[in-house]
């Protein structure tokens, strides 16, 4: 169902882990569509809606940067979602048919850095691994946004090194840099110590 004949999305983005892809205000076929490309016990905890994805080389010379620039745009009237699991993040860039829809999957593993900005007035999810993902998340409540990218800082550092001496220098250095909030770093410095 295209986007402007759909009630409020306000609040796809909450958690949405007891409905799964069924708490989602999207039609019956993307419904569908959606779950061939989860795994049966994968657990989709955010939804969060934009319209435009960019994506490059993660190279530090911004020319060779912006040469490798990729962009993705949901049709008109369509959203790009921004699924947050408790695996991945998967980006569905929808289509006027949901057999057109296309997907990308992105493994935490692949990530070591993600943040919220503001770029042009509008929300932008962050992610930096062998790739940079620029994620459109417009269209979601800011406090719903963050909430989302809380989560995904939480599962990098829950991917990062086994050694805890290792995993602690990471999670510092995120504090550092403004990645995590005082009270993510010192829950996730907690669960690492125990």
């Amino acid at each position: 169902m295209p986007f402007d004949e759909q009630p409020s999305r306000q609040g796809d983005a909450r958690a949405i882990d007891d409905e799964g892809v069924d708490g989602l205000e999207i039609g019956e076929p993307d419904r569908r569509q959606l779950r061939e490309r989860l795994d049966d016990d994968e657990r989709v905890q955010y939804a969060l809606r934009g319209r435009i994805m960019d994506y490059e080389t993660n190279d530090d010379d911004r020319d060779r940067r912006e040469e490798s620039r990729t962009r993705k745009m949901a049709s008109r009237g369509r959203d790009l979602l921004t699924l947050v699991t408790d695996r991945r993040l998967l980006i569905v860039i929808q289509r006027e048919a949901p057999a057109d829809h296309e997907y990308r999957s992105i493994p935490y593993d692949e990530l070591g850095e993600a943040t919220l900005e503001t770029a042009n007035g509008n929300q932008r999810l962050v992610l930096r691994g062998p790739k940079r993902y620029y994620i459109d998340v417009g269209r979601s409540a800011t406090d719903d946004a963050t909430a989302a990218c809380s989560t995904i800082r939480q599962q990098l550092a829950a991917e990062s090194d086994d050694d805890s001496f290792d995993s602690l220098e990471r999670l510092e250095a995120l504090f550092e840099r403004g990645h995590l909030t005082e009270r993510e770093f010192e829950t996730m410095k907690r669960e690492l110590l125990e």
